[in-house]
């Protein structure tokens, strides 16, 4: 078999959609997506970027595939893209919903073919990345979380197919804090400060 043939099986062992619903409930040594945000937002830093992460069962040998869909309770998604190590043919970083609250079909993936190519398997292994941005900076929480159709792990360093571990993962969930401007802030403590002033 040639390096090339190895890749297009592997492509295709690795990458299918399955469009099936799993359990969201984690095993003691389950699976996780989980998310890393670079700072909070404020007048200053109007854009933060949000890297998404798994790390799967230890007793597993790397991770396989995920088709992912992120969300946020607020903001604008800008420019998603995926982690370098899960760029390949099948894969896609997602499409932005029409109200930019959304990245749909995001599908990461490795390839991993024993004797051919290996998958990395670093534990745990960033998958996609993107930029939240706002323009209203009244002072909250955004809520972040991902909404997982399919995750796949490769349980050994020899296997030729991977597992389903969707039944084991726990979805990634945090909230980023808008700082608003000084401003704001010193006129909202004067609206409680002055009332309490003149009862005096």
């Amino acid at each position: 078999m040639t390096p090339t043939h190895a890749i297009r099986v592997a492509a295709t062992t690795v990458l299918p959609i399955v469009l099936s619903i799993g359990s969201a409930t984690a095993l003691a040594n389950g699976e996780r997506l989980y998310f890393e945000v670079s700072n909070d937002l404020s007048p200053s830093q109007p854009t933060a970027v949000v890297t998404l992460w798994t790390e799967f069962d230890p007793a597993d040998y790397c991770f396989g595939a995920t088709l992912t869909e992120v969300r946020a309770t607020d903001g604008l998604w800008i420019a998603p893209e995926l982690d370098p190590s899960m760029i390949a043919p099948g894969t896609h970083p997602g499409d932005v919903s029409a109200d930019g609250l959304r990245v749909e079909g995001i599908i990461a993936g490795q390839y991993h073919l024993p004797y051919h190519i290996y998958g990395d398997p670093t534990n745990p292994i960033a998958l996609w990345r993107a930029e939240i941005t706002i323009a209203d900076f009244t002072s909250r929480e955004i809520g972040l979380s991902t909404l997982t159709s399919r995750y796949d792990v490769y349980p050994d360093r020899m296997s030729r197919t991977g597992r389903s571990a969707l039944a084991d993962l726990t979805e990634a969930s945090t909230t980023i804090v808008i700082v608003p401007s000084p401003g704001a802030l010193i006129g909202f403590a004067t609206l409680l400060v002055v009332p309490l002033g003149r009862r005096r």
